[in-house]
């Protein structure tokens, strides 16, 4: 590498850790420019936590002599990516790395990096749109805008340009939150190579954000794991394990549905476990789930009995009880109780995921690739995970297909027709076929006040939210609830099957009187009622 190439290399690398130093101070306005008025806008997070990877492989260089040391930062930024648009951003961040270091004229280089980048980031897209993040650099890759900082402005010109291009940005009165990432990322890569970038009315679309109430959001990078009050559990398990952190993680969320005082400490692989429970057995099965369980200890906390032996002797095993199997299944699920019933059902690992946190590719990868199976089916179960699902595909060593489930309504339906002895072929299209057989819908708080086809709702109303849009709001939750399943009955021709799935935090009292209702109103249907604890959506709704 010739001395100005490692000079652009330093410039490059300072730019990236900009990059994500902007990202850090607008995420929160970023998140807040999602189009629907629901607590779970998560792009400006997806989009940090993407770089954030990219620029921790990069603390970790010795120096940027290699000529190809952005490969292994695009790699990075791959493997970290969440959501769509921490995909669309990888792929472009592969692109603008790669010219970027390369012995070609900035300009060029940059006009070149933007083209590929658009190239790159559209062919990641199913269905691509205009006005979202691909209009905006398609905008700056034209090479008739000259300079780069004629480039960047027809960048920001194109982002204010996107309500014009997509109605639902134009109702919510917002512009395309991937576009507004995205140009924080590329003036911080402009400024660290020396280019000047207007700061008059710096990101004016991120100021007007913060009129918008604030989404309140939970850490779902960690679970909550003690309960409130004095604990009911009688039994204290113990065990020490030989695990993953993605495994890790997956047992914690179930556990969290079936005890309390939860402690999992450990590093490298080996873990020390203590939970209080009622529930003994399912409480090691998740331990053995997640890999190499010893030294397990059961206590009576109510007789105090030091252990319990039977319970050792008998479930002390190698880790085994995963046997391989023709097609196995994975899956994103956000709540305790939606794990457990996923378990249930027959998947072999459960990332823990899906509104409001996005898993990585790399956390989908781990659990594909420790799958008792070369054939595997992954459920993503949310609509901004299915690029980061389909991108795992060619990154391992193993036959993936994708189930396009859009929620976990549609992954319970797809599951009901899984058969792991059945090849890989015939799961897809049967597991595919049931998940079309579902019209689902959800039901959220609003962060912020709107309008819909049947009139208007303000900040805290409840809404509910099908395949089409906003199709009920109000600030009575079982209005809501009954109204979006009127919809949703209508819609489905020959439905027999309710199932609503209980979100986190919903009063019992309240849910049983709702699940009433619904039976009431609908005597010729079987209605289930099941407890999810998935956050931010009290009810999710089902018609089969």
């Amino acid at each position: 590498m010739d001395s100005g190439q490692f000079r652009r290399s330093n410039d490059v690398a300072r730019g990236l850790r900009a990059a994500r130093a902007g990202l850090e101070r607008h995420c929160a306005a970023i998140d807040r420019l999602n189009v629907f008025p629901v607590p779970d806008g998560d792009t400006g997070h997806n989009m940090l936590a993407t770089l954030a990877a990219g620029v921790v492989a990069l603390d970790q260089l010795d120096d940027l002599d290699s000529p190809d040391w952005h490969r292994t930062i695009a790699k990075a930024t791959l493997l970290g990516a969440r959501g769509n648009s921490g995909v669309i951003l990888s792929q472009i961040l592969q692109a603008v790395l790669q010219a970027l270091t390369s012995d070609v004229a900035l300009e060029d280089a940059w006009h070149q990096a933007l083209a590929e980048g658009s190239r790159a980031a559209t062919s990641a897209v199913l269905s691509p749109k205009q006005g979202t993040i691909l209009s905006v650099i398609a905008a700056g890759a034209v090479a008739e805008v000259g300079t780069i900082r004629e480039s960047l402005a027809a960048m920001r010109r194109a982002l204010l340009a996107t309500p014009e291009q997509l109605e639902v940005l134009a109702r919510a009165g917002v512009v395309d939150s991937g576009g507004a990432g995205l140009i924080v990322v590329l003036e911080s890569l402009a400024e660290a190579l020396g280019v000047e970038v207007d700061d008059a009315g710096l990101y004016p679309w991120l100021d007007h954000a913060g009129d918008i109430t604030d989404a309140v959001l939970p850490d779902l990078s960690t679970v909550e794991l003690e309960s409130a009050g004095e604990s009911e559990m009688r039994f204290e398990v113990m065990f020490s394990l030989e695990s993953g952190e993605q495994q890790i993680e997956a047992m914690k969320t179930v556990w969290s549905g079936i005890g309390d005082s939860i402690v999992v400490v450990g590093a490298e692989g080996v873990y020390r476990c203590h939970i209080h429970t009622n529930e003994i057995g399912p409480s090691i099965e998740a331990g053995i789930q997640a890999g190499r369980v010893s030294d397990i200890n059961v206590t009576d906390l109510i007789h105090q009995i030091d252990e319990l032996s039977w319970v050792s002797d008998g479930l002390s095993l190698p880790a085994t009880a995963v046997h391989d199997q023709q097609t196995a299944v994975v899956a994103v699920a956000a709540g305790a109780g939606v794990a457990r019933l996923f378990k249930s059902f027959g998947v072999q690992s459960v990332v823990v995921g899906g509104q409001g946190k996005n898993p990585s590719i790399k956390e989908l990868l781990d659990a594909v690739e420790s799958a008792n199976s070369s054939s595997v089916l992954l459920l993503p179960n949310n609509s901004n995970i299915q690029a980061a699902a389909q991108s795992v595909v060619s990154l391992v060593d193993k036959q993936v297909e994708i189930i396009p489930t859009l929620n976990v309504l549609e992954g319970f339906s797809a599951l009901m027709a899984f058969d792991p002895e059945s090849d890989r072929a015939t799961n897809l299209a049967r597991m595919t076929e049931a998940a079309r057989r579902v019209a689902w819908g959800e039901v959220t708080t609003a962060v912020r006040a709107g309008t819909y086809e049947h009139g208007s709702f303000r900040v805290g109303s409840y809404i509910g939210l099908s395949a089409d849009g906003i199709r009920a709001a109000d600030d009575d939750l079982e209005t809501v609830v009954l109204a979006l399943l009127a919809s949703l009955v209508h819609e489905g021709e020959g439905s027999e099957i309710v199932t609503l799935l209980v979100g986190e935090g919903v009063d019992a009292h309240l849910a049983s009187t709702i699940s009433r209702s619904v039976e009431e109103s609908y005597p010729q249907l079987t209605v289930e009622v099941l407890h999810g604890d998935q956050p931010l959506y009290p009810f999710l709704v089902g018609v089969e």
